[in-house]
């Protein structure tokens, strides 16, 4: 099976171009279990990293390995800014961490907290990569500098829409000055917040993204005065945004929640010494859509404790309805299901996987899903235009999609686009397992799931 390298097609169209950063995929000729041990949740690394560089002492932090590319941003962007970190492998050394992938190597890393204050200003431009996680929350904790930082990223990043950021910052005095295009990257941020404005209450609009107000939590132990965050919209992802208010008041914050208003007063950040990172829950709807679609086994292994699935526990919850056989830790291919509607409000991550997983049962709609479309691509349309490539149909509908059931795949007869979305380009790479196909994106998947297309080539 495929590994990164170019391969030839089963039963493809043999007209098709090499193109840069595509990547061949044959059929799986046999179905042998596939197994399946889910990454690390890069949504509690990158907040955990985060907060450990703000604590006045070290905290080691444990299940980290393999991250993936956009735990990898946050951690660069926190070297860039004088935060040493460590690494221990698998037999207890201990070495210093720079910008180098955390790898299966790697048992743990060690990061020396520089407190609140003790952050410094960067040689050159901060990366954030891919990751709109990294964007904004360390976006927020330069608001509070009293030194200039330049924030950029990779092409996919600079099309994203982060004006509410941008306008919560400025509220507070922080001046952001735009280099290419108004409200997107690359940016420069000349803080510190609140010198000259005396404003103790922000109006944040949480309708397209949890995130900003997820970083304006993580980032509070600076504040030096109460703050009141009032919500603008209904809110999107609120199990990420409540893990982040979560996190901080289990580390010595008392931050309280009224229906639509946050506050926020003065606290002293008190880290555990060790933590560890759950495995992300939403990374097995890939390993149920390889279930689903290429009618396999896959064992996969550790599925998180509820608690740490932040919304993504209704995988489990509807897996009988979309045909899927959770046996412990075996994936398989049960029957049909039933047609259902579910609401992704609170785990948009995985349209992509679960619209196809519908199809390929009893049909079903996804509503909750607007906000999909201000991900790495329109996570509707670029969802419905994988359908397409493969020859099957997916309605959209406003803000929901509409999937006919008992659909099968065909071979493409062209190029498969991803838009430069790792969960597109992962979903694409299961399809093409089942019929064999030519995609884009190649390299995208290591942005969340470093092993993720070593699986398929290492069947039991």
């Amino acid at each position: 099976m495929a590994s990164g390298e170019e391969l030839d097609q089963d039963g493809s169209p043999n007209n098709l171009k090499s193109i840069p950063n595509s990547i061949k995929v044959r059929s799986l000729s046999t179905k042998k279990t596939i197994s399946w041990d889910l990454p690390p949740s890069k949504s509690h690394a990158i907040r955990t990293l985060l907060l450990a560089s703000q604590s006045q002492n070290t905290t080691e932090i444990t299940g980290i390995k393999n991250s993936g590319h956009d735990v990898n941003s946050m951690k660069n962007c926190l070297i860039e800014l004088g935060v040493k970190m460590e690494k221990i492998d698998l037999n207890g050394k201990k070495s210093p961490l720079g910008k180098e992938l955390i790898g299966e190597e790697i048992y743990s890393i060690i990061v020396h907290g520089v407190g609140i204050h003790g952050f410094k200003k960067p040689e050159g431009k901060l990366d954030v990569g891919n990751s709109g996680t990294t964007l904004r929350l360390i976006s927020i904790l330069c608001a509070r500098f009293d030194f200039e930082v330049i924030i950029d990223g990779d092409l996919s990043i600079r099309k994203r829409d982060t004006k509410s950021l941008w306008d919560s910052m400025t509220n507070t005095g922080v001046k952001v000055s735009f280099l290419q295009e108004d409200f997107r990257l690359p940016v420069i941020i000349n803080g510190p917040w609140f010198n000259e404005v005396n404003i103790r209450t922000l109006t944040l609009d949480v309708s397209k993204s949890s995130q900003p107000l997820s970083a304006w939590i993580l980032s509070s132990a600076a504040l030096e005065h109460q703050l009141v965050i009032e919500f603008e919209g209904s809110p999107v992802s609120n199990r990420h945004w409540r893990l982040s208010l979560d996190m901080c008041n289990s580390s010595g914050a008392e931050i309280t929640f009224d229906e639509n208003r946050l506050e926020i007063n003065p606290w002293n950040l008190d880290l555990k010494p060790k933590i560890e990172i759950p495995k992300d829950a939403s990374m097995a709807s890939f390993a149920m859509l390889a279930a689903s679609c290429l009618d396999a086994s896959v064992d996969m292994s550790g599925w998180p404790k509820k608690e740490d699935c932040i919304g993504h526990e209704i995988l489990f919850d509807i897996s009988e309805s979309i045909g899927i056989k959770w046996d412990g830790n075996n994936l398989t291919k049960s029957h049909d299901g039933v047609s259902i509607e579910v609401d992704i409000t609170n785990c948009n991550d995985i349209i992509t996987p679960l619209s196809l997983m519908l199809g390929f049962a009893s049909g079903g709609r996804i509503t909750g899903a607007l906000h999909t479309s201000f991900k790495e691509s329109n996570r509707l349309k670029s969802t419905k235009r994988l359908f397409e490539f493969f020859g099957m149909k997916c309605e959209l509908l406003d803000d929901c999609l509409f999937i006919p059931g008992n659909q099968e795949p065909m071979i493409p007869d062209r190029l498969v686009e991803t838009f430069g979305d790792h969960r597109i380009f992962m979903s694409a790479y299961i399809l093409a397992c089942s019929v064999g196909a030519n995609i884009d994106g190649n390299g995208l998947q290591k942005i969340a799931d470093e092993k993720f297309i070593e699986r398929f080539s290492k069947q039991n």
